[in-house]
């Protein structure tokens, strides 16, 4: 039962946060950039750390455990990347993303809704 109100959680973030990025584009960029630059970093790789390990947790509780683990694999592999940002790779990223056009943001507000319905399509 908690491994399924974990696959809640996760699809309903991710709906919520592909809404909130289709709907206010600019303003959560610019609520993104502000918090990019006020929080260090290695603080900030705490949150894709605890995403993988949710989803790690959540696997067994879902249809198809393997593409949860994996997503839950890349997560945490994006934590070390953002933890070490190894030749500015991850400010170079996020430099890139907060400069592309809006419909581009909105396209990954859509995949954004579109993987948080699939997540809570696929509970067991």
């Amino acid at each position: 039962m908690t491994m399924k109100i974990i696959v809640y959680f996760l699809g309903f973030v991710y709906i919520a946060i592909g809404s909130v990025f289709i709907l206010y584009t600019r303003e959560s960029i610019d609520a993104l950039k502000k918090l990019m630059q006020e929080i260090p970093l290695k603080v900030l790789s705490a949150l894709p750390a605890v995403f993988g390990i949710l989803f790690f947790i959540a696997a067994l509780a879902t249809t198809f455990p393997w593409f949860f683990r994996v997503i839950g694999l890349f997560a945490i592999c994006e934590a070390v990347v953002v933890f070490t940002n190894p030749y500015n790779l991850y400010s170079r990223l996020m430099d890139w993303y907060f400069n592309v056009s809006d419909k581009t943001q909105r396209l990954f507000g859509i995949i954004s809704i579109i993987f948080g319905t699939a997540i809570l399509a696929w509970i067991n």
